[in-house]
């Protein structure tokens, strides 16, 4: 029961922190607030998950498997009550496409898995750690955008840097960490069948995010036409999709989200238009 009343509390304060955000700012859509509560899960866990990763221990590489210790559900529960407030936001609003509602619900699967059974921790604390990361750049990328001053060195500076983050961590330490999992004895099936899975997802984002550098990079420095940006965004840990509050043009593209996938969008024209969520509303 005390591990319950902690989930409900978790939950609780994210809700708490995203509606008095929409309380206190009305002026600022909802997907404004629903982001702002993602950056603060994604510090708040990273800091978290290197405290336990490098203070608490173990360390994941060494051993993984066996039953997770009191920080670690702590950490575990933390994240979880975020994931059922965003996933909730998502359905809600119907922003989301199949790659990042998949890549939600496998992160809460994996979560309620570890919480349930109060093992995992050590490998699940890392993956979480690993992939919220590089969350506040892509939030940021997003707010930029949202102030109009994306198209600026500022914002080609935040995007390079959450591409080469991304890859360095998510695919780098992400394959490391992986080929560590399959090779330690202490790791069962669903160990590794949780860590493959995410780890594919990642693959996904990444090639999005390697796309959408290469196009937008290519017509920004290569057409010649200094004004023709690729107007658009990296979604939460990264992939292609439509970008709300905007509009994209028949060229442009975006990767959207509210912490981790592909957003949805409606093409026409040989263009993405976006949605825009603003006072309870998806246009």
């Amino acid at each position: 029961m005390d591990d319950i009343a902690t989930l409900l509390i978790s939950v609780f304060t994210w809700s708490t922190l995203y509606f008095t955000l929409c309380l206190l700012n009305p002026r600022r859509s909802y997907e404004w607030h629903i982001r702002t509560v993602t950056v603060v899960h994604a510090v708040t866990v990273t800091i978290l998950g290197l405290y336990s990763i490098f203070v608490v221990g173990p360390w994941p590489f060494d051993r993984m498997g066996g039953e997770s210790n009191a920080f670690q559900q702590f950490v575990v529960t933390i994240s979880l009550g975020y994931f059922l407030l965003d996933l909730s936001w998502c359905l809600y609003f119907q922003t989301e496409g199949p790659v990042m509602l998949l890549h939600h619900s496998l992160s809460i699967t994996g979560l309620s898995v570890c919480f349930v059974l109060k093992m995992y921790g050590i490998e699940i604390v890392a993956t979480i750690m690993g992939a919220e990361l590089t969350n506040p750049l892509l939030q940021f990328r997003w707010f930029l955008r949202e102030t109009n001053q994306y198209n600026s060195l500022l914002g080609d500076i935040v995007d390079v840097l959450f591409m080469v983050l991304f890859g360095i961590v998510r695919i780098g330490l992400g394959t490391l960490l992986l080929i560590s999992c399959y090779m330690q004895d202490t790791t069962d099936w669903l160990t590794r069948l949780g860590g493959t899975c995410i780890y594919s997802i990642g693959w996904v984002f990444f090639i999005s995010i390697v796309q959408y550098g290469i196009k937008k990079y290519k017509k920004k420095y290569g057409s010649g036409r200094k004004d023709h940006h690729a107007d658009g965004t990296l979604k939460a840990n990264g992939e292609l999709s439509h970008e709300t509050n905007g509009a994209l043009g028949s060229d442009s593209f975006s990767v959207h989200s509210n912490g981790n996938g592909v957003g949805t969008g409606d093409v026409q024209n040989g263009g993405i238009h976006k949605r825009h969520v603003a006072n309870g509303t998806v246009h």
